[in-house]
């Protein structure tokens, strides 16, 4: 017999919150939209600042919530190492590369060992898509818990009932 590799989390209760569900073409038109509006609209000396901070800020919220649901994880200590660094400098922008392995290796720990849904991350996906690319692996996780309650919904108000 088969069984979906969400089932042993979903079968004793996960206490863990669900993953932020945006979808990940959402989130890529979102970032575009707001990096135009910041070259077209903030004036020269800030650009390089308000093209930063809209490029770190889902990379940030992803690292707050991994830090919900592992209160070990390191991803946001090195995301504020990289802002305290400097906006626009080469050291920066290398702690962001760190930050973006660390929230992989964060995920994949969780992942696959506390809710354990076999979740697959590529290096060379990581480093070109980075967020979109952790932002769709999530949505088919949360796709999979969802699919998984409701499957389960009918059958124990079943039993309520009978």
């Amino acid at each position: 017999m088969h069984q979906s590799p969400v089932l042993p989390a979903a079968s004793h209760g996960s206490v863990y919150p669900s993953p932020p569900r945006v979808h990940w073409a959402f989130l890529l038109l979102a970032l575009v939209c707001a990096e135009a509006l910041a070259f077209w609209f903030v004036p020269d000396p800030y650009q390089n600042f308000a093209f930063y901070a809209v490029a770190v800020a889902w990379p940030l919220y992803l690292c707050v919530w991994v830090r919900k649901i592992d209160h070990r994880s390191s991803s946001l200590y090195w995301a504020i190492a990289s802002l305290v660094t400097g906006f626009g400098f080469l050291f920066s922008w290398l702690l962001w590369i760190v930050v973006i392995y660390e929230l992989r290796e964060e995920l994949l720990e969780h992942y696959n060992r506390r809710e354990p849904v076999n979740l697959r991350l590529n290096w060379v996906l990581t480093f070109l898509f980075s967020i979109v690319y952790f932002q769709f692996a999530l949505n088919k996780i949360t796709r999979q818990k969802n699919a998984l309650q409701e499957s389960f919904a009918p059958e124990s108000q079943g039993s309520v009932i009978a």
